[in-house]
């Protein structure tokens, strides 16, 4: 017999490495996280639409519930219309820091042991107010820029905004 193999009763085998399955979680949740990411970039929607991503600003049409028309719009229209809009509306930034102190101020009224009903709602109507006055000038922005439009530049932003939607155009021939 060979003793070279041999253990002797003494020895302990070797505790579990924590550190490597912890490397090893990591790991499998980054990869997990990366691959998310790149589905999700390549699923959402987003490819050839011209749609723009740089910042919350550029959005605004989309946001305040322009979807299909922000899509159908040519970025030139867009970018006028959402310079015209922070122009009357001023910055997302200074408009989020109303909706913050709103958001505060609702906070605090929750949290007071005796709630504040009408201060609750109040707040919450001013909220609601700024959002409809936003709307309103987008929309009036929209109307005038669409207004401004050719006869052909009309139909052709017609033909996207039907694509924009999904829907099958029932005037093709025309």
């Amino acid at each position: 017999m060979s003793d070279q193999t041999q253990q002797t009763p003494t020895s302990e085998p070797r505790p579990p490495r924590r550190w490597m399955r912890f490397v090893l979680v990591a790991s499998l949740t980054l990869n997990l996280l990366v691959l998310g990411l790149v589905a999700g970039a390549k699923f959402s929607g987003h490819r050839g639409d011209d749609f723009d991503h740089r910042g919350p600003e550029r959005g605004a049409i989309r946001d305040l519930g322009f979807g299909p028309i922000a899509k159908a719009l040519d970025r030139k229209d867009r970018r006028d219309i959402g310079r015209a809009f922070r122009k009357e509306s001023g910055s997302f930034k200074d408009n989020r820091a109303v909706l913050e102190r709103d958001f505060d101020v609702l906070l605090l009224i929750l949290r007071n042991d005796r709630f504040d009903a009408i201060a609750f709602e109040a707040t919450m109507t001013e909220q609601a107010d700024r959002l409809r006055q936003r709307g309103e000038t987008l929309r009036k922005l929209v109307v005038e820029r669409i207004g401004a439009m050719s006869a052909e530049d009309r139909r052709a932003f017609a033909d996207r905004l039907e694509s924009a939607v999904d829907r099958p155009s029932k005037n093709k021939d025309r």
